[in-house]
């Protein structure tokens, strides 16, 4: 296996070496405490204190306070801060303009007097909530379950609803009509290829999942994969003493029925978190694509075309276990492991019919066409992570070691029967597709954090990972009764990926400026062989990626934050295999193991205004831009779908997102996108000079309280016709309805909705490129009713607050 350990071991050391070095320079920070009592001055306990910070609102430290109303906060860096105290039954706490110097005396806030909230009676409390978007300087956070909407919902449904994301047939992943996004699961790269993910995602339940991160430009920190950003699934994690749980259910009727369930248990001490969950999910859907495709001569004259009715039905099932253990070592160490798998079922089955028609368009014959792909994927990952904080000043070092597998056996079946235009069989042809893919992954990381003088910390780290992918292509011809291996349609071959990264980040906060900068350093060995043809691709380049963060608030109520930075989009594994398959009777997808990868620089400016509106103007350069492009076989017959580099690209983006509580029973999360992609080139003899079109996307959520326990919601997309490369995609739009009503004590919550209320997710795709017209129709039936039931059981403690350690940071981290 080729993974230096040798080398990583005294890159760790000298890292090691490096923090006691770094111990002289630390800074000197202080501690504050304060107490809280009510209007009769007793004291209470258990009250939330939140230590923030001024500038940028991000939390630094949480804690409770005790029996005696006491709280106190240790190594706070001196500068500017802000406290909220929370407690049921009392009116929310804020107080600003806190100063910490460097001075030797413990700083004191002395007596807290809370007062009773007039909203508290009868034994009624009126509770905050979590937004449902937050917006940081790297990240705009979507909190899952605060919509109604994705009760009873897969991940990718969830997906498909997250601003400027759209989703196409094939799983492949867009923000802002653009490819190249890294979706990462808990901080873990995925590594499959778009079908795959889809078919993970599609088998996950959104009830599993806490919240969903999008960093268009994430810091050096992340992994420098996935030229359009990061997408970060978060899943739950239990925080509260004691034994605690959680269980739902989920059923759904639309043109099929679908259903989902899970269970999450764990179990918390001071000593220990050992938590389980489980969850099952059945789907099934159909949707209809209708294509008419013209074949053209050199001078765009007709010379033949095809016209096809395509049914899809997909089936998926799926079961998701995961365990989990953090072991609190002391106070300032925890051992953290974690195992998940995922057992699926996928069948995938397309029914097509194609009329052939001359240049006349006469009539010349029919195709009959049948294809049966059964999968069944199986993946587990692993992992281990121990962080320390080293001494009371701040600094941390985490260790990280995780393994992950992916499994796939493929098989596919297809029937063709070809008749003359009188409807007489002239033929029929039998494929048998066998189809296996293997993917082993190891990574290594530390990661190293140290305070600096005054708001400062300088992070950095070292990363390396080794992946290997087996993929065995088998095409058999059915003949005489019996299945003959096709040796020039098969294909075996192996892929191996090395990427060993190093990086720095320092972020800095002044008065009234923030300043986040770094540089990583990626350098990445690939090969590629062909067993049957014994040809290889070997490929070795070092890479850095700088980042650079501004955030500056103008006033009390305005803020400007400025990002910069570079990104490499690395071609999938399943984009490189050269392997021919089949998708219908005319269309044929093919790997191009000679891809490049993409570069791109991202640059974007952001006004905020009261935590309420955001405008963002954003700009990208791309270099070896990657988009599948359909080519016309030497046949003139039949196209096949290769992924293609295009030499430049570049794009703009204007984003308009508003949130705010208008009155007590009415919240608005409202975005609007106006984009637009410019592409030009040489590929083959065809010339590529695209300037796009400008493209708007709408999103509205908004949630109604109807009484304490009972809420409606109304979440409305839309897209307008946009433009990518040698592709146009027709307008649609979509529309959900739900009502929740909670239960016993708010415990349990029963939920129906209704997806795509109108039916108005169709649209058109149109393909032009050399010698090609192609017009799509895709209509999808995704008008369902669906019911869901959760319920949480459990003491329900929150657990004493305990220094966040970087295992905690690591679960969020990027780690390819």
């Amino acid at each position: 296996m080729e993974f230096n350990f040798i080398r990583i071991g005294t890159l760790c050391t000298w890292l090691f070496l490096l923090t006691n070095l770094a111990k002289a320079q630390t800074t000197v920070n202080r501690s504050f405490t304060g107490s809280i009592v009510d209007y009769k001055n007793a004291p209470q306990s258990n009250a939330t204190v939140i230590l923030k910070n001024e500038q940028d609102t991000s939390i630094v430290q949480s804690t409770q306070s005790n029996d005696q109303g006491r709280f106190t906060f240790k190594n706070v860096e001196p500068g500017n801060y802000l406290i909220k105290i929370s407690m049921i039954g009392f009116e929310t706490f804020v107080r600003s303009g806190i100063l910490i110097d460097a001075g030797p005396k413990q700083a004191t806030l002395g007596v807290i007097r809370l007062r009773v909230s007039p909203q508290m009676l009868n034994n009624v409390i009126v509770k905050g909530t979590t937004p449902r978007i937050e917006r940081r300087i790297d990240r705009t956070i979507v909190n899952v379950d605060q919509n109604i909407a994705n009760a009873g919902s897969t991940v990718l449904e969830v997906m498909k609803k997250l601003p400027g994301v759209q989703i196409t047939t094939d799983g492949q992943v867009t923000l802002n009509g653009r490819s190249g996004i890294n979706v990462m699961i808990d901080g873990k790269p995925t590594y499959l290829s778009a079908s795959d993910l889809a078919t993970l995602l599609n088998g996950m339940p959104s009830a599993n999942v806490q919240k969903i991160e999008i960093m268009t430009n994430p810091s050096a920190k992340y992994d420098a994969s996935g030229n359009a950003g990061i997408i970060n699934i978060v899943k739950k994690k239990n925080q509260r003493e004691g034994f605690n749980g959680s269980l739902n259910g989920s059923y759904g009727q639309g043109y099929y029925g679908r259903y989902n369930g899970g269970i999450s248990l764990s179990y918390k001490t001071d000593s220990y978190n050992l938590y389980l969950d489980n969850s099952y999910a059945y789907g099934k859907d159909l949707f209809n694509r209708t294509v008419g495709m013209d074949v053209l001569d050199g001078n765009n004259a007709l010379q033949s075309k095809r016209t096809s009715n395509n049914d899809n039905i997909t089936a998926d099932k799926a079961y998701s276990p995961t365990l989990g253990l953090d072991l609190y070592l002391s106070g300032n160490t925890t051992l953290s492991l974690t195992g998940t798998a995922t057992v699926q079922s996928r069948s995938d089955q397309t029914l097509s019919s194609m009329n052939i028609f001359d240049g006349n368009q006469s009539l010349t014959g029919t195709e009959y066409f049948s294809a049966l792909n059964k999968n069944k994927p199986f993946n587990y990952t692993t992992g281990i992570a121990l962080a320390r904080q080293l001494d009371s000043s701040g600094r941390e070092l985490a260790f990280n070691l995780d393994y992950a597998c992916y499994r796939n056996n493929a098989q596919q079946y297809n029937h063709t029967s070809l008749n003359d235009a009188s409807g007489s069989f002239l033929n029929r042809s039998i494929v048998f597709l066998d189809q296996s893919r293997r993917l082993g992954i190891y990574a290594f990381k530390v990661d190293y954090t140290h305070p600096l003088k005054g708001q400062g910390r300088l992070e950095v780290g070292l990363k390396s990972s080794y992946i290997k992918a087996n993929n065995n292509n088998d095409y058999y011809n059915y003949l005489n009764d019996r299945n003959i291996l096709d040796s020039l349609q098969t294909d075996y071959s192996v892929n191996s990926e090395n990427i060993n990264a190093a990086y720095v980040n320092i972020k800095k906060t002044y008065k009234r400026l923030g300043i986040q900068a770094g540089l990583r350093a990626e350098q990445t060995a690939t090969q590629g062989r062909q067993l049957l043809t014994g040809e290889s691709v070997r490929q070795n380049s070092l890479s850095l990626f700088p980042t650079v963060f501004f955030d500056y608030k103008l006033n009390e109520q305005q803020g400007l934050m400025i990002r910069l930075g570079r990104r490499i989009e690395r071609a999938s594994y399943n984009e490189l295999i050269p392997f021919r398959r089949p998708l219908t009777p005319a269309l044929y997808f093919q790997g191009n193991p000679d891809l490049k990868p993409q570069i791109t620089w991202h640059g974007e400016v952001a006004w905020s205004w009261r935590g309420e509106l955001f405008l963002t103007a954003g700009y990208n350069i791309d270099r070896n831009y990657v988009r599948t492009l359909p080519y016309l076989d030497s046949n003139r017959v039949t196209v096949t779908r290769t992924p293609t580099n295009i030499q430049r690209s570049s794009s703009w983006n204007i984003d308009l997102s508003y949130s705010r509580k208008f009155t007590n029973w009415w919240t608005t999360n409202t975005t609007f996108s106006l984009y637009q992609n410019r592409f030009s080139g040489q590929v083959g003899n065809f010339r590529l000079d695209d300037p796009g079109i400008p493209t708007i996307y709408f999103s509205s959520n908004n949630i109604f309280s109807i009484a304490a326990k009972l809420s409606a919601e109304a979440d409305f997309e839309y897209n307008s016709k946009r433009q990518l490369v040698t592709s146009s995609f027709g307008a649609y739009s979509t529309l959900d309805i739900g009502v929740r009503q909670l239960l016993f004590k708010s415990k349990g919550a029963f939920t129906i909705k209704v997806t795509n209320v109108f039916q108005s997710e169709s649209h058109n795709v149109i393909d032009r490129y050399e010698n090609l017209y192609q017009y799509s129709y895709f209509n999808f039936y995704t008008r369902a009713v669906r019911v869901n039931f959760s319920y949480r059981f459990g003491n329900g403690k929150v657990a004493k607050s305990r220094k966040e350690s970087s295992s905690t940071d690591e679960q969020k981290r990027a780690n390819r």
